[in-house]
């Protein structure tokens, strides 16, 4: 890390950047792309994308913060490994949408859990640590810019 102390929101962002990336954190998201083979661009998809109802491909583009022709090529990923269907929208011909699977839904769900648990490095902090800290970084949110 770079030594950045005469810089305080530098060195914040740098551990921010540092425990988000940390190898040990993101693990089990990995173990899902070496047993899956499924690379991280459609993975990432599938952290956006509806357990249960069909999703539009142009909101998934919004979701995903990329151009709709980029979504064909993720959605045929998944796809092909027939972890998601694209259908027409039922009352917009011109529309098509995406469904979860069976096996998507379940690769979605293990995806989901490991993109959400924190590292075990939380547990250095108390419970008062963590809510000071997540309080914080609520008002760093993109809804607070």
């Amino acid at each position: 890390m770079d030594d950045r102390h005469d810089d305080p929101a530098a060195e914040v962002w740098q551990r921010i950047r540092a425990i988000s990336h940390n190898p040990t954190a993101m693990a089990a998201f990995h173990q899902i792309t070496q047993e899956t083979g499924l690379p991280l661009a459609p993975l990432r998809a599938l952290l956006v994308l509806p357990l249960d109802e069909p999703i539009p491909m142009r909101q998934l583009a919004k979701r995903l913060g990329c151009d709709n022709s980029y979504v064909t090529s993720l959605v045929d990923a998944l796809e092909q490994r027939g972890l998601a269907v694209r259908r027409q929208h039922p009352t917009d011909r011109r529309i098509k949408v995406i469904m979860l699977t069976d096996e998507g839904r379940e690769l979605t769900k293990r995806a989901q859990l490991a993109d959400t648990t924190p590292p075990d490095s939380f547990a250095n902090l108390s419970p008062t640590e963590i809510t000071t800290l997540r309080d914080l970084l609520r008002k760093l949110g993109p809804d607070q810019t």
